[in-house]
């Protein structure tokens, strides 16, 4: 049965129970993603980092500098675990296959920075609201295409958005979830095997 969360909190509990069985599975590259406004995106990665640390070697990691020396200021406790892409890619932590890597928020001018980080760590890799493709590059060149290759490397095991009328989510290892609203209550519709189109989407609500 799919039962949409009533509150941020709840969705958090979903996104951990995602995590904790993806785990489990050969999936090796996992996004996450929470998509709609106002989320507090260190608080997802703090709660994560803590989750999979009790039996896990987890470091976390972040686009700039200053994102780095924000988290590093908030939590001197994991201060030593938090990198920047590059930093992480340049230190020897990027060949341990028995730990876990969280990624946050990359954008498609990461990718220079980002891509060789993947390639080379060999561990479980969870990216949090990762945006890999830019439309700015034109369609058909190479830049293009190594995106798209390097996109389907990875699995989405939690997804949640609302939606016109509606909802989405995916919880793995389940099919995703459309929900329509009405009077203010949220109906479960239709599953799909994997993520609906826009159009599919608008058929069924």
């Amino acid at each position: 049965m799919f039962v949409l969360p009533n509150d941020l909190n709840k969705a958090i509990k979903d996104m951990e129970k995602s995590v904790l069985d993806s785990l489990n599975s050969d999936k090796m590259r996992l996004i996450i993603e929470f998509k709609f406004e106002g989320i507090k995106f260190n608080r997802i990665s703090f709660k994560l980092f803590n989750l999979l640390a009790n039996n896990n070697n987890v470091f976390l990691t972040y686009s700039d500098p200053g994102a780095v020396a924000l988290a590093q200021r908030d939590n001197k406790e994991i201060k030593e675990k938090i990198f920047t892409f590059k930093s992480f890619t340049n230190s020897p932590h990027i060949s341990e296959s028995n730990s876990i890597l969280i990624s946050m928020l990359p954008q498609p001018y990461d990718f220079d920075s980002f891509e060789p980080m993947c390639e080379n760590y060999l561990g479980k890799h969870i990216s949090i609201n990762p945006k890999f493709e830019d439309a700015n590059i034109g369609i058909g060149t190479v830049i293009r295409e190594r995106r798209k290759n390097f996109v389907k490397t990875w699995t989405n095991i939690y997804f949640i958005q609302p939606l016109n009328n509606g909802a989405l989510m995916h919880i793995f290892p389940n099919n995703w979830a459309l929900f329509k609203e009405k009077d203010n209550k949220y109906y479960f519709v239709k599953d799909f095997e994997s993520k609906p189109d826009n159009e599919t989407i608008f058929v069924n609500l």
